[in-house]
């Protein structure tokens, strides 16, 4: 397990100082995967940076099981930065390296026996599926190949922490949903704790359990992935899950942002809401897909025939919650019918 606790980090320019990590709190478990995402300029980079010990905190603890790697130098620190495997977003391969010598490179640095370090890397590159390139460089992989040799690479050393900084970024889909597969599976397999930083909320969606958003070098949002989509007031949330909503056609009373709590909801609630209770409804926009732990969905409606809090009486019965829209009702004419715009 990691704990990161009250971490500052400030440079000191010409300018003045300057602030950019203010008193992160983060805890990720072992068997695990909590990603940290945010806006360019939120400090991500450099949280990545201090987490993997290539930059030292200002302040604060950075914990792996218990044992506080903040306060360490020298030797000490580099015995202990063992516990934490890093993915780079390019990788970080040597080119005039084989595929094999570059896993094997910090075994090598260790001192690891050769029979020892040969057995090593041939684990390590069955493991990610790559164990018929070992003798390729990494000018002849993909993308996804050479960051599968990242990853071979990052593992090398037994890590307790797996820190993937951006892994994904620039791959194509295919080998995108790879490496996502193989970081579930180093998760579930090795009791892996590992930390995700990324802009991509779709890998967010399809991998993590928890999710810290970052925003000014602070944590603004912090819980399990679930139930920040499950929040219809979650900023994090609406980011994982963005609606567009359309335009509301008139005679809808109001509008309500429908998001998936439960585990087993039945695809045919928004009918249900018609047959069952005489409600007219308007489907606006959504968004909703399978979930590693159950389904995702955050969905936008129009209703009438109803009332507003029965509605959400009935929906929260169902293992919806919904929330109530704010409107400001406009009219316009679209294509010649008359249409009320909901702004929320």
């Amino acid at each position: 397990m990691i704990e990161i606790r009250q971490l500052h980090k400030h440079y000191d320019t010409a300018q003045g100082r300057v602030q950019v990590l203010k008193g992160i709190d983060l805890e990720v478990q072992a068997g695990s995967i909590t990603a940290v995402v945010g806006p360019s300029g939120a400090g991500k980079s450099t949280l990545s940076h201090c987490i993997s010990l290539l930059e030292k905190p200002s302040s604060g603890q950075i914990l792996v099981d218990g044992k506080d790697l903040s306060i360490l130098s020298g030797k000490a620190l580099r015995a202990e930065r063992r516990a934490i495997g890093t993915i780079f977003q390019n990788s970080a391969l040597l080119r005039r390296m084989t595929v094999a010598e570059n896993v094997a490179l910090p075994l090598r640095n260790l001192g690891v026996v050769h029979h020892e370090m040969e057995h090593r890397v041939a684990e390590l590159l069955e493991r990610v599926g790559l164990a018929d390139r070992a003798n390729s460089y990494p000018g002849e992989l993909s993308g996804g190949q050479r960051q599968r040799v990242g990853i071979a690479r990052a593992l090398a050393l037994r890590p307790r922490l797996l820190l993937s900084d951006e892994a994904t970024s620039g791959l194509d889909p295919e080998a995108t949903a790879q490496i996502l597969e193989l970081l579930a599976s180093l998760r579930t397999d090795l009791g892996l704790a590992i930390i995700l930083i990324t802009h991509e909320m779709d890998v967010v969606r399809h991998i993590a359990d928890r999710v810290a958003q970052l925003d000014g070098g602070r944590i603004a949002e912090y819980g399990e992935l679930r139930a920040l989509v499950a929040n219809p007031e979650s900023v994090t949330g609406s980011k994982l899950l963005p609606l567009h909503p359309d335009l509301v056609p008139a005679g809808y009373d109001f509008a309500l942002t429908v998001a998936y709590r439960g585990t087993q909801i039945d695809p045919s609630w928004i009918s249900k809401l018609g047959s069952e209770y005489g409600a007219t409804v308007a489907l606006l926009g959504g968004s909703v897909e399978a979930h590693q732990e159950g389904t995702l969905g955050r969905v936008e409606i129009g209703l009438s025939g109803i009332g507003e809090a029965r509605a959400i009486e009935v929906l929260d019965g169902w293992g919806l919650h919904a929330t109530a829209h704010s409107q400001a009702l406009r009219t316009d004419k679209i294509n010649g019918e008359t249409r009320i715009e909901v702004t929320v």
